[in-house]
């Protein structure tokens, strides 16, 4: 509509100036229209860079997320840091139980990611959205041209963890296997290893628990 309405000014700031012919008509008319056409613009842009007519609104989901891999009694959440700070990765999981390909979840200017510990057994992925919506339909009637409704302003996303679960990335996983093996000649790792895979049948998670921290200490974690 806000398009429209330019033009239309356009329209009528030129006809007042060209063909009104009488001064005291044709100045104050042109000037009026000419000054809505410029607000008008302001508007436009004025919406398309600070979100005018706009709020942001907040919208919070949680889902569970799976191993990685395919582990009976812990979690893994794996990840591989990109950049030259570090500070950004792409998160690999899957999303059932039975998803034959894991989700990867890569990063964007948008987002931020972290990973909390939680109790229980199960690892979640939490994630608030924050999107540009109108503030009514009057400011939708007038810029909804611009496809801008529900732009998405910044997406946090935490990946909430239990103590059966552990996050570490590619490197790490490969390092961990090599020093599993390595451990495995040290009777006293081996041993406390094959207990919890004698207790995951009685108890997975507080296996799963025993599994992880032995690999965190591995790791230095």
């Amino acid at each position: 509509m806000i398009i429209f309405l330019i033009f239309i000014f356009l329209v009528l700031t030129f006809i007042s100036w060209m063909l009104i012919s009488k001064g005291s008509l044709r100045y104050p008319l042109t000037l009026i229209f000419a000054a809505l056409t410029v607000v008008s613009i302001a508007g436009v842009i004025a919406n398309m860079h600070e979100h005018y007519g706009m709020e942001v609104q907040t919208k919070t989901t949680k889902k569970e997320i799976y191993s990685a891999q395919g582990q009976n009694n812990y979690g893994i959440l794996s990840y591989q840091q990109i950049g030259t700070s570090g500070k950004e990765k792409v998160y690999v999981y899957r999303a059932s139980a039975d998803a034959q390909k894991p989700v990867t979840a890569k990063p964007d200017l948008q987002t931020s990611t972290k990973i909390e510990n939680i109790d229980g057994n199960k690892a979640y992925q939490v994630t608030k959205a924050q999107r540009y919506v109108y503030k009514n339909n009057f400011y939708k009637f007038m810029f909804g041209i611009a496809g801008n409704n529900y732009d998405l302003k910044h997406r946090d996303v935490s990946y909430q963890l239990p103590a059966n679960w552990l996050a570490m990335s590619v490197q790490d996983g490969m390092k961990l296997q090599s020093l599993v093996k390595e451990k495995m000649q040290d009777p006293d790792f081996a041993s406390q290893l094959q207990a919890s895979k004698q207790m995951a049948a009685e108890d997975p998670d507080e296996a799963g628990r025993q599994t992880v921290a032995l690999y965190k200490q591995l790791l230095g974690q």
